[in-house]
């Protein structure tokens, strides 16, 4: 009489309550009972309680918490680069942007003990000038071991299909990032009091960012029960170094003139072509105390200071450094 479906259905009420003390101490009481075949199902009856209760206060228990990965841009991107004595000006002429696309995802986290991963595989095309200070959500992730995750990594690849857009940019301009294979298209302006020099600038450089760091410490930190957020950011003063250096940025100087010099037939305007037919010791001259070495690649020309410069421009948390590679 206590196998009746009526009879069974009754008692798994008290079993999603997850009350496994109640539930094993009326199975016990039914075994004095049950007798032959019924004997049997008893057991299994209560094991599968005690699974159901392992699994779901596992997730309470653990403590887990939610990880939020933000896209930012750098001000020297959203407001420019100044002119004048600071130390993230330049020395010569302020430089602003119209345009700054960049093709940026694959963002991976790890850690050790224990041994996790985290990834997501979206290529996304970005305006950063749209995306701005504050930022946009290009990754979440939930129910994350909380501690130091050490190991954070993200690329700015070349743009190929199934890439998706973010707000801000148009159709168009992300079909041409993917049919030219582009990591960069930057449009802007160096002003230059009286004769201004607009760039544009479509550039193919696919690079990896790994082993990123903030305020000292290797990855990100996920606080437990709670929300916590790591954030790409993107500088917009790169171009303009004085070295092609990586790592501490206070002792590089910035100048704008070298882009001035680019502009060879003096029509005020530099485009990616230009920048192939300018040779490095044209532009980049020693007395600024230009170092053209220690970069990813050799630079024999103005494009390939451009594309070595903004190989290494991504960061984690504002100023974060990453080693970068291509």
């Amino acid at each position: 009489m206590y196998l009746r479906p009526t009879t069974v259905q009754a008692r798994v009420g008290p079993l999603f309550a997850l009350d496994v003390n109640a539930i094993v101490l009326q199975m016990l009481l039914y075994t004095q009972l049950i007798t032959g075949l019924h004997m049997r199902i008893v057991p299994l009856f209560v094991s599968s309680a005690l699974a159901f209760s392992a699994i779901a206060c596992g997730d309470d228990a653990a403590g887990a918490g939610t990880l939020r990965i933000l896209l930012s841009a750098e001000e020297t991107i959203s407001k420019g680069v100044l002119a004048g004595p600071d130390a993230d000006d330049t020395r010569d002429y302020a430089v602003t942007y119209s345009k700054f696309l960049v093709a940026l995802g694959r963002v991976q986290l790890a850690r050790v003990d224990p041994s996790l991963t985290l990834s997501s595989e979206t290529v996304y095309i970005a305006d950063m000038r749209q995306v701005g200070e504050a930022g946009l959500e290009i990754a979440s992730f939930d129910h994350v071991e909380p501690g130091q995750w050490s190991q954070f990594a993200y690329q700015t690849p070349t743009a190929a299909p199934g890439a998706q857009k973010l707000a801000g940019v148009s159709d168009g301009d992300a079909e041409e990032m993917i049919d030219k294979q582009l990591t960069y298209w930057i449009e802007g302006r160096v002003e230059k009091p009286g004769k201004p020099v607009d760039f544009v600038f479509k550039v193919a450089v696919g690079s990896s960012y790994q082993n990123c760091e903030s305020n000292g410490q290797p990855g990100i930190a996920v606080s437990a029960d709670g929300t916590s957020t790591a954030t790409i950011t993107l500088h917009g003063d790169h171009l303009w170094f004085n070295t092609l250096a990586r790592g501490e940025e206070t002792t590089i100087t910035r100048y704008a003139q070298w882009l001035v010099d680019a502009d060879t037939d003096g029509d005020g305007k530099v485009v990616t072509e230009d920048l192939a037919a300018v040779p490095a010791e044209k532009v980049f001259p020693s007395a600024k105390g230009y170092n053209l070495s220690g970069g990813l690649f050799p630079i024999a020309t103005a494009l390939d200071f451009v594309r070595a410069q903004l190989a290494t421009q991504g960061h984690l948390n504002g100023e974060g450094e990453c080693t970068a590679s291509l």
